[in-house]
């Protein structure tokens, strides 16, 4: 199946599950794009009660079982920025199965919107084994009431004590042989699907951010991207729970107008849906008047209140462990 085929049921699905959907089409040849849609879930007032709050970043990558380390650390990159999660689409996996894939997830469409509207069991594939979770909230409650022991749930597991308290206090992943024998001897309610909470917190988990500059940059961090229309993305913590964005295009990528234009149109969509602004840096004044008067022509005046054209400084760099 080609990519704009799944690209556009990847749209209306999307469109069906929230009404604040980012697609973007820069790069214009779909082949050099690391990202092509951006979601915030619970966006529709009736789901917001049943379905999960968060963004998803997608690319949509057709019969590939893998993806280039480019598209893996701007999918990985960018869904740090904006707390989402990073999903490659691939048309040939396996329904209800998501792949735990270096810094990404990989799965199929239908996989997304079931994990989204949390209707089938999903099972995560990670170090050759797949994994459901258990439910927790219901066994702490069992065993706080007392109609559950923690030594009965540790013979049914086959686990130690340690262990089973272990996978309670975390994410509550076991594989899918113990959780046959959990569902046999104590109920299938012991155990739920994977979804859209547990991808976010084992994506936050796996991410080992290396920031250089010293403690000045705590609170600050600083995203370079190499394939798509955004170049930088600044977020800063403006509280413990909220945090700013401020994205980046740098003239000097490419030093061409027209696709500054491009990347710049694409970016404003991002700055829409987050609050953000829209940074266009230039090298000097000549440059500088050029470029703002074939964007401020281009855009009419109408995204005024997005977009800032200024000189670049020389930031810290915000990189990735390698480990």
């Amino acid at each position: 199946m080609s990519a704009g085929s799944i690209s556009r049921r990847i749209r209306s699905m999307l469109r069906e599950i929230t009404d604040r959907v980012v697609e973007l089409d820069y790069p214009a040849n779909y082949r050099e794009r690391s990202i092509d849609f951006v979601a915030s879930l619970g966006g529709h007032q009736r789901d917001r009660l049943r379905q999960p709050v968060g963004n998803i970043v997608i690319r949509v990558s057709p019969g590939r079982a893998s993806v280039s380390n480019e598209v893996e650390e701007d999918l990985a990159k960018f869904s740090d920025a904006v707390d989402g999660v990073p999903i490659v689409v691939n048309d040939e996996l396996y329904d209800n199965i998501v792949f735990d894939y270096g810094k990404v997830f990989l799965t199929n469409e239908r996989t997304i919107e079931n994990l989204v509207k949390e209707r089938e069991l999903i099972a995560l594939y990670r170090r050759n084994e797949l994994y459901v979770a258990l439910n927790v909230k219901l066994i702490e409650t069992e065993l706080e009431r007392g109609n559950l022991r923690l030594s009965e749930l540790s013979n049914t597991l086959g686990l130690s004590r340690k262990s089973v308290e272990s996978c309670l206090r975390g994410l509550g992943l076991i594989n899918i042989d113990k959780a046959e024998k959990l569902v046999t001897e104590l109920g299938p309610d012991m155990v739920r699907s994977i979804n859209y909470e547990t991808l976010r917190e084992l994506f936050k988990r796996k991410q080992s951010q290396v920031l250089e500059g010293g403690q000045e940059l705590r609170k600050t961090l600083i995203y370079e991207l190499s394939k798509t229309a955004v170049d930088f993305v600044i977020r800063g913590a403006t509280t413990d729970v909220e945090y700013s964005l401020r994205f980046y295009v740098d003239y000097s990528r490419t030093k061409s107008v027209k696709t500054v234009k491009a990347k710049v149109a694409n970016a404003l969509k991002l700055a829409r849906e987050f609050r953000a602004v829209v940074e266009v840096l230039v090298p000097d004044t000549t440059q500088l008047e050029v470029v703002k008067r074939e964007i401020s022509s281009e855009l009419q005046g109408d995204e005024e209140p997005y977009i800032r054209f200024s000189f670049p400084n020389q930031p810290h760099t915000f990189q990735r462990s390698s480990g």
